[in-house]
C-alpha cells in the first residue's frame, strides 16, 4: 500500500470566517472539516467573533495525467473558484489556501489567512443564515451548485456566473483593508451580469435621450447612422447596469431586510435611485479619486442605505454617496442577483437539492 498521493485526486484547503456543519460527499467529490489543534485557541475559532475561521478540505477526482506530458495539470485555480461558488451559495466570506495535495505531489497550503481578523458587523462574516435564498450553513447543500461543478468548458451562462462570483468573493476579502476597492468590486460583479442582459436599445435610454436622437435623425443628413452609433455608446454601463440589477430585484426582495431596523434598510419605491447612485459613486471615485470607505463601512446595525449625507469633496459626489446602498447593502444586491441568475440558467438547484430546511 503506498502512502503517496494519488495521481487522480486533488485535495485543497479552504476557510470561512463562518461555521458550517456536516459534510458532503458523492462520486468524485468531498467536502469536509479540516480540524484545528484544539488549543486554547479553538473556542475562539469555533465561536462567532473577530478571530472566528472555521477549515474545511475540498477533494475531487480528476481524470490520469497524459503519462507522454513532462506538464502535470494545474488545479489551484480550481479550488479559487469553488470558493466563490460557496461565498456565492451561503453568503460568507471563503479564502483558498491552496492546494495540499495535487496530482501525486503534496504541497504545502497559504495560511496567512487565519491570522487577520474579521469585522463581526457584516452579514458575510457571521454564524447566520442569509436572509435572501436562506441557506442552511451546513456542507450537505453543496449540491445546490453542483451544475457548476463540472471539469467542463463552461458555457456562456456558466462563465458570466463564474466571472462575477469571483469580483463578488474579493469584495468579501477586502473589505476590511481597502473599503473602496471592495465597493468598486462588487459593482463590477453586478456589470458583468448585467453585460448577459440583452436589451432592445429603447430600454436602455431616457426619454430625454431617446427626444434628442430623434432630432439628430430628423435634422442631420446621415443622421440615423450617427444616432444608431450614439444610442449604441449612450445605452451601455450604466442603462445596462441599473436595468439588469433593477429586473433581477423582485418585490418579495424589500419584505426581508439585513439591517436591523426599517429605516436602514433598502426600499422598493427609491432602488433604482440607489443603485444608479452606486454606479455613480464608482465612477466618480475612478475619475477623482477621492475616498470614501469609512461612509460605505459595514455598520452594528447592519445598514444596508447611508444616514444622512456624507462630507466629501464635491456637491455631486457627496449627493451621489447619500443615495447610493452601503456596502452591506449592496453586497446582499448583488448576491441576490447572482443567484437569481444562476437559478435562471439552471446552475443553482431549488432547496431540494440539498437536504436542509430553506
Amino acid at each position: 500500500m503506498t502512502l503517496r498521493p494519488d495521481e487522480c485526486v486533488q485535495r485543497g484547503l479552504v476557510s470561512t470566517t463562518s461555521r458550517l456543519l456536516g459534510e458532503y460527499e458523492t462520486d468524485g467529490w468531498l467536502f469536509t472539516h479540516a480540524w484545528g489543534d484544539h488549543s486554547d485557541q479553538a473556542w475562539s475559532r469555533w465561536s462567532e467573533g473577530p478571530a472566528s475561521r472555521s477549515g474545511y478540505v475540498v477533494a475531487f477526482q480528476t481524470p490520469a495525467p497524459d503519462p507522454e506530458s513532462n506538464m502535470r495539470p494545474e488545479y489551484n485555480g480550481a479550488i479559487e473558484i469553488i470558493c466563490s461558488f460557496m461565498a456565492v451559495l451561503y453568503g460568507k466570506r471563503f479564502d483558498s489556501h491552496g492546494l495540499i495535495e495535487s496530482s501525486g505531489l503534496f504541497y504545502t497550503p497559504e495560511l496567512s489567512a487565519f491570522g487577520q481578523l474579521c469585522d463581526q458587523n457584516s452579514p458575510h462574516n457571521s454564524h447566520r443564515v442569509r436572509v435572501d435564498y436562506p441557506v442552511p450553513l451546513n456542507l450537505v447543500e453543496i449540491p445546490r451548485i453542483a451544475p457548476l461543478l463540472l471539469f467542463e468548458e463552461p458555457d456562456t451562462a456558466a462563465a458570466t456566473f463564474e466571472a462575477a462570483a469571483k469580483f463578488y468573493l474579493r469584495a468579501l476579502q477586502s473589505i476590511e483593508q481597502d473599503r473602496e476597492v471592495a465597493y468598486l468590486h462588487l459593482v463590477t460583479a453586478g456589470e458583468v451580469l448585467s453585460n448577459a442582459c440583452d436589451y432592445p436599445s429603447e430600454q436602455l435610454l431616457d426619454e430625454q435621450t431617446r427626444t434628442a436622437l430623434d432630432r439628430v435623425v430628423a435634422g442631420i443628413d446621415g443622421g440615423e447612422a450617427i444616432a444608431a452609433l450614439l444610442s449604441g455608446r449612450l445605452r451601455q454601463i450604466k442603462r445596462r447596469f441599473v436595468r439588469a440589477i433593477v429586473d433581477f430585484v423582485d418585490p418579495p426582495f424589500f419584505d426581508r431586510r439585513e439591517a436591523k431596523y426599517e429605516y436602514a434598510a433598502l426600499k422598493a419605491d427609491s432602488f433604482e435611485k440607489t443603485i444608479a447612485a452606486a454606479y455613480d459613486v464608482r465612477s466618480m471615485y475612478l475619475h477623482t479619486g477621492v475616498p470614501f470607505g469609512g461612509w460605505m463601512r459595514p455598520r452594528a446595525d447592519y445598514g444596508e442605505v447611508q444616514l444622512g449625507e456624507p462630507v466629501v469633496e464635491g456637491r455631486d459626489f457627496a449627493k451621489a454617496l447619500a443615495n447610493a446602498p452601503t456596502f452591506t447593502g449592496l453586497e446582499r444586491v448583488v448576491r441576490y442577483c447572482l443567484l437569481r441568475f444562476a437559478e435562471s440558467q439552471g446552475l443553482y438547484l431549488p432547496p431540494e437539492a440539498g437536504t436542509g430546511d430553506a
